[in-house]
């Protein structure tokens, strides 16, 4: 076979979605959700890797299923939906949905960020309940901060795929280290102190005025307003191909580098004797964790003591002789090392 050959199948290939590793957004489909289906809380977690966050009057982020429409002909089972549940009109109010990407992962991803001729394609599909202008953006958090920001008008009640390039910039910068580099928003609503910028599709240091133009659509204002979104995708390159679906299994291994717990209250990890006067017990993480992650654990008895947790493990023991007939185990755990 010809190397001219080779290279076209190559081609062929990234366009039928063959080549694995490309989609740098993890749990884009939103199909592992181990924190739960829903929640309230600013900052919290439904689908993984996904969290909202919120000022003025509250919103719920919840993963929902899908049974029909344009996503589910390409594979979607699933997407997240924020609805506002208590409206807010606050200068300082606003909505957002986002995910957050390690520094390394970009600086390694082979883009040259540095350059404006060198890009990356970010891909999504979006549904609103309310028509309008909503705003998308990227904000590195390396060296200087930076904003790219871009807009869509979206009609009421229908899926739309969003693709858009994004250019290097001389001035970014992203560490070769597991801290966040990027963050990926869906800045659903923006209250007035945010929609000061003059343009849009280009790179600017951030300035928290200038996250949005004015008159975006009025979704905090609006009772129930929903806003869904699945496929997330975010590859090198200047076009977008078919997304990367992967199986649950290589997606909950990813997901856990950052979040995990007992998956069931039946559940109990037992703390066995080491020596006469004290019993260990440990967890060893499926995977390694992006940091030493904040532990909580519960105990079904016994005064337990922590002694060692980091990015592979966590390690407790209790005061309890070989004699004492007692059982000791944990109840329940979680481990979070999120961006």
């Amino acid at each position: 076979m010809s190397r001219a050959r080779e290279f076209a199948d190559l081609a062929g290939s990234a366009d039928a979605g063959g080549i694995t590793g490309r989609n740098m957004v993890i749990n884009g489909a939103m199909q592992i959700y181990q924190r739960g289906a829903s929640t309230t809380s600013s900052g919290g977690f439904a689908a993984d890797r996904f969290s909202h966050e919120y000022g003025g009057g509250t919103s719920t982020l919840s993963r929902e299923t899908l049974s029909s429409g344009s996503p589910y002909d390409e594979g979607f089972r699933f997407f997240t939906r924020l609805t506002n549940t208590a409206t807010a009109s606050g200068s300082g109010n606003f909505r957002q949905l986002r995910t957050a990407l390690e520094s390394q992962d970009i600086a390694n991803s082979g883009w040259n960020y540095k350059s404006a001729t060198s890009f990356v394609t970010w891909s999504f599909w979006v549904r609103v309940s309310l028509a309008g202008k909503y705003t998308f953006t990227f904000q590195t958090a390396d060296g200087t901060a930076y904003l790219y920001g871009f807009s869509e008008t979206l009609v009421a009640d229908t899926w739309t795929k969003v693709t858009q390039a994004i250019p290097g910039n001389a001035n970014l910068q992203f560490d070769n280290d597991a801290n966040v580099g990027l963050y990926v928003h869906a800045r659903v609503w923006l209250g007035s102190d945010f929609t000061s910028a003059s343009s849009e599709n280009a790179w600017a240091a951030y300035n928290s005025a200038n996250i949005s133009t004015s008159g975006i659509a009025n979704f905090a204002g609006t009772s129930n307003a929903t806003f869904d979104m699945t496929g997330v995708q975010l590859e090198l390159g200047e076009q977008a191909t078919p997304f990367e679906h992967e199986d649950a299994g290589t997606t909950l291994l990813k997901c856990q580098r950052y979040y995990h717990k007992n998956g069931s209250a039946s559940f109990h990890r037992y703390a066995y004797q080491y020596v006469s006067t004290h019993r260990m017990v440990d967890i060893r993480h499926p995977v390694d964790m992006r940091a030493s992650p904040t532990a909580t654990v519960t105990f079904s008895s016994g005064s337990f003591s922590a002694f060692g947790l980091d990015n592979k493990q966590y390690k407790a023991y209790v005061s309890a002789a070989t004699t004492d007939g007692n059982s000791y185990y944990i109840t329940a755990y979680e481990f979070d090392a999120e961006l």
